[in-house]
C-alpha cells in the first residue's frame, strides 16, 4: 500500500512538471524546443482526427488548441484521446462564440467517433450462440450508436458546405475491410440498438424502445428488428448472442417501420 501511494505521488509529480513545461511561457534552449515539440505534437494529433473541423475553423482551430493546452492540458497519456478531450472542453465555449457555427461541436464529435471506431480492437469471433429474446447481443467492429443535432455526416472535405439542422442517429461500425461505415437509423432503430450495444437483452431492448417512443410492439417491429440484426450479422457487426457479459470487447461506447434508412461509407 505504501509503495502504491509513493508511486502515485511520483507520477503526480512528473505530471506537474510536465504541465509546467508545456503550459509555461515560451522558453529558450532545450526546454523551449521540447515545449514547442510537445504542443505541435498535440496539435498534429487532434488535426489528424478532425480534418473537417480544422479546415472549417482555419486559424481559429490552432488558437483553440493552444488555449486548451494553456487552460486544461490533456489528461490522458495517449495522444489518441486528445481530440475527444479537446471537443469536451471546446464545445461549451464554441456555443457561446457567435463566430463559430452552431454545428461545429457535432462535427467534432462525429469525427472523433469515426476515429475511435477505426482504432477499436479487432472484433471477436462469432459467438455461435443464436440470438434469443432473453440474451444480450454480441457486437463487433467497434459498433456504437451516435446522435447529432445536425446532419454532419453529410459534410464533404470541402470547407464551404454546411449541414442542415436535422436530428440524426447513426450506427457506426468497421467492416471486414477495416473501413469505417455507418447506417442512418430511424428513431426506433436507434432506441433499440442503443440498448443492445449497452448490454440489454434483446427482448428488453425492443420492449423498452417501443415504450419510450410510444410505438406499438407488433409483428412489424419484431420482423423488422430480426431483419436488421440479420443484416448486421452479414456485415460482421452482430456476432450472435453474448455468451458472457454484455457484448464484444471491441464495442464501446428495412422493415415496414423503416428500421434502417440508409448506409454511407
Amino acid at each position: 500500500m505504501v509503495e502504491e501511494e509513493e508511486g502515485r505521488a511520483a507520477i503526480a509529480e512528473v505530471a506537474e512538471v510536465f504541465a509546467a513545461v508545456v503550459q509555461g511561457p515560451p522558453g529558450e534552449g532545450r526546454i523551449g524546443v521540447y515545449r514547442s515539440l510537445v504542443r505541435r505534437g498535440i496539435l498534429g494529433a487532434v488535426r489528424a482526427q478532425m480534418p473537417r473541423v480544422a479546415a472549417r475553423l482555419g486559424a481559429r482551430f490552432e488558437a483553440t488548441v493552444d488555449r486548451w493546452i494553456d487552460e486544461a492540458l490533456p489528461s490522458s497519456p495517449y495522444l489518441r484521446d486528445a481530440a475527444a478531450e479537446l471537443i469536451g472542453w471546446a464545445a461549451p465555449r464554441w456555443a457561446e462564440d457567435p463566430a463559430v457555427p452552431p454545428w461545429m461541436a457535432d462535427l467534432g464529435w462525429y469525427e472523433v467517433a469515426r476515429f475511435e471506431v477505426a482504432a477499436a480492437a479487432a472484433p471477436g469471433e462469432p459467438s455461435g450462440v443464436p440470438l434469443a429474446l432473453d440474451r444480450a447481443v454480441s457486437f463487433g467492429g467497434g459498433a456504437r450508436v451516435a446522435r447529432y443535432t445536425w446532419a454532419v455526416h453529410r459534410l464533404s472535405e470541402d470547407a464551404a458546405d454546411e449541414p442542415t439542422a436535422e436530428p440524426t442517429a447513426l450506427l457506426l461500425y468497421r467492416d471486414g475491410a477495416h473501413e469505417v461505415r455507418f447506417l442512418v437509423l430511424s428513431p426506433l432503430a436507434a432506441a433499440i440498438l442503443e440498448r443492445l450495444v449497452g448490454g440489454a437483452g434483446l427482448g428488453a431492448a425492443v420492449t423498452e424502445a417501443c415504450v419510450a417512443l410510444g410505438e406499438p410492439l407488433g409483428e412489424a417491429v419484431l420482423r423488422g428488428t430480426a431483419e436488421v440484426l440479420a443484416d448486421l450479422g452479414a456485415r460482421g457487426v452482430v456476432l450472435g448472442a453474448a455468451e458472457h457479459g454484455n457484448h464484444d470487447p471491441a464495442t464501446h461506447t428495412g422493415s415496414e417501420r423503416g428500421i434502417v434508412a440508409g448506409e454511407r461509407p
